[in-house]
């Protein structure tokens, strides 16, 4: 992330289309130019789309550069701070395409909007009181931010505790090791009481690598039964889930573009219907009506572009039940293009 945003400070001249999203807009994006240039760099590093720029030159629009400022795990909340941060001055886009999916509203591994990566990059005391209202509503989070960003020793707390965690995992192991050369029981024949801290460490490290470089890997069963199983955690309760904070992330964001003259494509993504059934019922109906009524509120200045029921797409062009292959992100680009040549020919 750090290096995205520094690559994109100092592109000369500034893209004119931006990408912004999660890891399901990275996928396709890469894939697509990676079909053709083995040489890229990985999906992690890449921030380019020569598939997208080739498109909009054969249709007329000339030296359409992009940028990708999709990153895994991006909620809307990180979207709200590249476009408050980043998107503006002489880096400005005059397009962004921004594709979103319920993930990046609800996700049960992401406790706070504070968790994220891209929070942690982007926000510090420096810029804290323009997203204090957003991110931390409440006087004791304000307080407990400002000590984490103030304090050396503060901030650092819950690094000293894991390192003491990881040294007392390290001597229980050694402990249970002991035991277990003498016979594996205590005297009085039971099992010795650090055991299941060893046990712990076992069950940590045999946990699936859900990393972005991990969801390229395997056969297509695995990826699909690895996703499967990923996604069915991150939708856990996602009906009971509060949505306001992430919805109002997704409501400012088009704020900012607005007033700064950015015309959005908003994306809905297209998913897998097994991934769809991975949610409690009626919940993807009630969030893609959210999604509408939103975009609907800023007129012409924002193209919502619904792939969420669009029959062209199928189980083959996807990598896994969520991310997108070269062959759907051609799909991906026939459903965007109009809305970003209309922009860019205005």
């Amino acid at each position: 992330i750090d290096l995205a945003i520094k690559d994109y400070k100092e592109q000369k001249p500034p893209a004119k289309v931006v990408l912004l999203g999660s890891s399901l807009m990275m996928f396709p994006f890469w894939a697509m130019d990676a079909s053709f240039d083995s040489k890229i760099p990985d999906i992690a590093h890449y921030h380019k789309s020569v598939a997208l720029q080739a498109v909009l030159e054969q249709n007329g629009i000339k030296n359409a550069s992009v940028f990708s400022l999709a990153s895994a795990g991006q909620m809307s909340s990180d979207a709200f701070l590249y476009a408050s941060e980043f998107l503006k001055g002489e880096t400005k886009p005059e397009v962004v395409v921004w594709g979103i999916a319920p993930r990046d509203f609800a996700d049960d591994n992401v406790k706070s909007p504070m968790a994220t990566v891209s929070f942690k990059q982007i926000v510090d005391l420096h810029n804290f009181s323009s997203y204090a209202n957003t991110f931390l509503p409440r006087f004791e989070d304000r307080a407990e931010f400002i000590a984490n960003h103030s304090c050396f020793l503060y901030g650092r707390r819950w690094r000293f505790q894991k390192e003491a965690d990881r040294a007392l995992e390290k001597i229980s192991g050694a402990i249970s090791r002991v035991f277990a050369a003498k016979g594996g029981a205590t005297a009085g024949g039971a099992a010795p009481a650090l055991a299941p801290a060893a046990n712990s460490a076992a069950k940590l490290s045999s946990t699936p690598d859900l990393s972005i470089s991990a969801l390229l890997a395997g056969t297509a069963e695995q990826r699909w039964e690895t996703s499967t199983r990923e996604y069915r955690g991150r939708y856990k309760n996602i009906a009971e889930r509060d949505l306001s904070v992430q919805m109002s992330c997704l409501d400012s964001t088009l704020k900012i573009c607005q007033e700064r003259g950015i015309k959005v494509v908003l994306v809905n993504m297209p998913l897998t219907q097994l991934n769809q059934g991975l949610m409690a019922d009626g919940f993807y109906q009630r969030f893609n009506q959210q999604v509408k009524t939103l975009a609907r509120a800023y007129g012409k200045d924002v193209t919502l572009v619904d792939m969420t029921n669009q029959s062209q797409f199928h189980e083959s062009d996807f990598w896994d039940t969520v991310h997108m292959n070269h062959i759907g992100g051609s799909k991906l680009i026939g459903g965007i293009l109009p809305a970003i040549r209309s922009y860019l020919n205005k």
